[in-house]
């Protein structure tokens, strides 16, 4: 990641918050912020498709996708895979707006046979880019240490926020806010 990237992803889930009218440790809903966005979200019941493409999506082969964006003419669209839980739909969704809040360009694009352009195959850098920002955007670092100082667990938290435990501890110790309380616990 290029430098100050994190400390930018802090700074950017904090003006998220201000620009919905949340405080800044409040959970930010990724629905809602994708529509303050202008960014369509769908799941795959929601286009037409064929029943045996959605089948094949949502029964036969649902861990093989997560999500994908669409762009045509200026439309954002993200379609989420619904037979995922909503905590991954969640962590999706969010992934899925870094990297057009980034503005990353993919390093391939592929197009479907209607003309939709499928945006996909981010760089190494870019999918790490938008893995950080959309976590810290569903967990900032100051509302992890505000809620683990006081005692919560990361599963509260994790259901607090909406999101998996192991993002919540993911989050956690990447932020180093574990070590920060560990500190003060020795203090």
């Amino acid at each position: 990641m290029r430098r100050g990237f994190k400390a930018d992803a802090e700074r950017r889930a904090e003006a998220a918050r201000t620009d919905l009218g949340l405080d800044p440790l409040a959970k930010l809903d990724p629905w809602v912020y994708a529509a303050k966005l202008g960014v369509l979200v769908f799941d795959v019941n929601d286009l037409d498709l064929d029943p045996a493409h959605v089948s094949q999506l949502l029964v036969h082969d649902p861990d093989s996708w997560s999500g994908m964006t669409l762009d045509e003419d200026g439309v954002r669209l993200i379609v989420l895979n619904n037979a995922q839980s909503k905590r991954r739909q969640c962590s999706t969704l969010m992934h899925e707006l870094s990297h057009l809040i980034l503005e990353h360009v993919p390093a391939s694009v592929n197009v479907s046979p209607s003309g939709l352009t499928l945006l996909s195959d981010y760089s190494d850098e870019q999918e790490e880019e938008a893995d950080w920002l959309g976590a810290a955007l569903l967990l900032p670092q100051a509302a992890l240490l505000h809620h683990r100082s006081t005692g919560s667990s990361m599963q509260e938290i994790a259901r607090h926020f909406g999101v998996s435990d192991d993002l919540c501890s993911w989050r956690c110790r990447m932020t180093g806010v574990e070590k920060r309380l560990a500190f003060r616990a020795r203090a």
